[in-house]
C-alpha cells in the first residue's frame, strides 16, 4: 500500500512540474511578445495606461520579470551552475543575462531607450520571483518528506 501511495505522489509531482513548465514557457513567450511589440513601436497601443499611472512602468517590469523568475525557477528547481554564489539560482542568473542584454539592446533601437531604472526593476522582479520560488520549493519538499 505504501508503494502505491509513493508512486501516486511521484506521478502527481511530475504532472505538476509539467504544468509549471508549460506555464513558464507560455509566460516566456508572452514576455518575448511584449518586448517585440515595444521594439516595433506598438507598445503604447497596448499599454498606454503606463503613462498615466505613476511608476506603472517600473511596476510592470517588476511584475513581468518577477512572474517569469518565479515560474522558471519552479519549472527547473534543480538546474545548477557550479561556480555561482549560493544566493543566485542558475535560472535567475540566465534570466539576468538575458534581461541585461535586452535592456542594453534598447540603446540601438530608434524608438526605445536604455534605462538603468528599468533594468533595476527587472532585477528586483527576478529577485522576488527567485525568493518566492525557493520558498515554494522548500515548502513542497517539506510536505513531500512528511
Amino acid at each position: 500500500m505504501a508503494a502505491n501511495t509513493k508512486n501516486s505522489h511521484a506521478c502527481c509531482h511530475r504532472f505538476k512540474l509539467s504544468l509549471i513548465r508549460i506555464a513558464a514557457f507560455s509566460f516566456g513567450l508572452f514576455v518575448i511578445a511584449v518586448v517585440i511589440s515595444a521594439n516595433l513601436g506598438y507598445g503604447d497601443s497596448f499599454w498606454s495606461f503606463i503613462h498615466t499611472t505613476r511608476n506603472a512602468d517600473k511596476l510592470g517590469h517588476i511584475g513581468l520579470f518577477g512572474t517569469l523568475g518565479l515560474l522558471c525557477n519552479l519549472a527547473f528547481p534543480n538546474f545548477r551552475i557550479r561556480h555561482l554564489p549560493r544566493y543566485i539560482t542558475a535560472i535567475t542568473f540566465v534570466l539576468l543575462i538575458l534581461v541585461s542584454l535586452e535592456e542594453i539592446s534598447q540603446a540601438l533601437i530608434p524608438n526605445r531607450h536604455c534605462d538603468f531604472f528599468d533594468w533595476l526593476a527587472d532585477v528586483v522582479g527576478l529577485a522576488i520571483g527567485q525568493i518566492a520560488a525557493l520558498r515554494c520549493t522548500r515548502r513542497l519538499d517539506h510536505e513531500t518528506a512528511s
